[in-house]
């Protein structure tokens, strides 16, 4: 019995062995297999993010590249805002000047004509006042004719009445 105690465990332990070895390679080939799927997915994983990764700076250079362009959009429409702005105040302001100066020899010209209208009116008057002159003056000279004439008249008749053609009627008085 003594062999027996030591063939069965040699033979069992031969056993286990087998097993062991077969169960060791099921192991490691589930192992290799779980780790190949590991790496697989996070291969994939590492892919995907990647990928997103890729996308996400796609989409932030894509942003990027409009807003660039919305803001030299904006840009060039303020410029273009601005320049036709300044030609529109330029445009407006020549218009102005151009009435300014318009005016302004238009205000010259009568100015002119009211210099002239006051230097015809100022003759005008002057003339005026030396036509009443004269007018005055031959009034006056009329009156001092009359007068001289009654004067004459009644000297004449003042003579007549002391010399001897008194039978003479007196003259009739002048009008006045």
């Amino acid at each position: 019995m003594n062999k027996f105690y030591v063939i069965v465990p040699l033979g069992l332990l031969i056993g286990f062995i087998f097993v062991y070895r077969g169960a060791v390679q099921e192991m490691d080939a589930k192992d290799a297999r779980l780790k190949a799927q590991v790496a697989a997915t996070k291969a994939a994983e590492d892919a995907r993010r990647k990928e997103i990764e890729q996308k996400s700076q796609a989409d932030a250079l894509k942003r990027q590249a409009d807003r660039e362009a919305e803001e030299a959009a904006k840009r060039d429409k303020k410029e273009k805002d601005y320049q036709n702005a300044m030609a529109t105040l330029k445009n407006e302001a020549d218009t102005y000047n151009a009435e300014a100066d318009k005016l302004s020899k238009e205000a010259a010209d009568l100015e002119i004509q009211l210099s002239n209208a006051r230097l015809q009116k100022d003759k005008l008057t002057t003339e005026a006042f030396d036509l009443s002159k004269q007018v005055e003056l031959a009034k006056i000279n009329r009156r001092n004719a009359e007068m001289e004439i009654q004067r004459l008249v009644e000297m004449v008749g003042a003579r007549a009445a002391s010399s001897s053609l008194t039978a003479m009627p007196p003259p009739p008085p002048a009008p006045k």
